[in-house]
């Protein structure tokens, strides 16, 4: 069989660049009714855009440090080339995982503190710091954080845009990991970010180009296997959002 170098490196740069945390999730939903068994879970709340000035009540320095949340925070910047080239190193051993009954990737918000809402100093700084917090928290706080995480989803759709193959990677990681929302059977939690990746795009932007052409080019890179499978419910969400919002 043929070996997807693209794809293991991809899986390996993102152990490079995540932070990983233990445990299973039962997130709070975004205010939507059950889907039913040919519908997906519908947008968040699917308004529009937020503003150029973010969601945060006053704006903070993303050069604060963030509140103890008993996790490490992994740097959302770009790959360097060190971590490309670390993720090279580690390309054999992903392609040889092996099946253990502890996880390498967690979205769990319990780990980094994250429930409650405001009132929690840890749910109040991802809510202010979108844009700098580690992909691993910023996916627990879209799963978290009810009608707060607009900002949050939108955040995830640039960071995927910026750099499909590491979000890309993080979902595949996830692995059987499951997510239960109020009200909803549970389902895979990879499954679950990709809806609303797919649903930020056409919700709040009207579906674009460029997310367009980033599809097809994930595409080009992992025409099958799990990537494969995690753009087809990116894609069908899309449709969907779009159909719901009229586009």
């Amino acid at each position: 069989m043929k070996t997807n170098v693209k794809g293991i490196t991809a899986l390996a740069l993102a152990l490079c660049l995540l932070l990983a945390a233990c445990g299973g999730q039962e997130a709070v939903p975004f205010d939507a009714a059950p889907p039913s068994e040919t519908e997906a879970p519908a947008a968040p709340s699917e308004a529009g855009p937020p503003s150029e000035s973010g969601p945060a009540p006053g704006e903070a320095s993303g050069e604060e440090e963030a509140p103890v949340s008993g996790e490490g925070n992994a740097s959302a910047a770009p790959a360097r080339p060190e971590d490309e080239a670390l993720a090279e190193d580690a390309a054999p051993a992903l392609e040889a995982l092996e099946e253990t009954d502890w996880q390498i990737v967690s979205t769990d918000a319990q780990a980094f503190n994250l429930e409650g809402s405001f009132n929690n100093p840890n749910f109040e700084y991802v809510f202010s710091h979108t844009d700098t917090v580690s992909l691993d928290r910023l996916i627990a706080f879209v799963l978290a954080g009810d009608a707060a995480t607009e900002a949050a989803c939108c955040e995830l759709r640039d960071r995927f845009l910026e750099a499909p193959n590491a979000v890309l990677a993080y979902l595949v990681l996830i692995g059987d990991q499951v997510t239960e929302l109020s009200g909803w059977e549970p389902m895979p939690t990879a499954e679950i970010v990709c809806q609303f990746l797919g649903s930020a795009d056409a919700a709040f932007y009207g579906g674009t180009e460029a997310f367009a052409q980033t599809l097809t080019a994930c595409r080009e890179n992992d025409p099958a296997g799990r990537i494969a499978e995690l753009l087809d419910v990116i894609e069908a969400e899309h449709a969907a959002s779009l159909e719901r919002n009229g586009g």
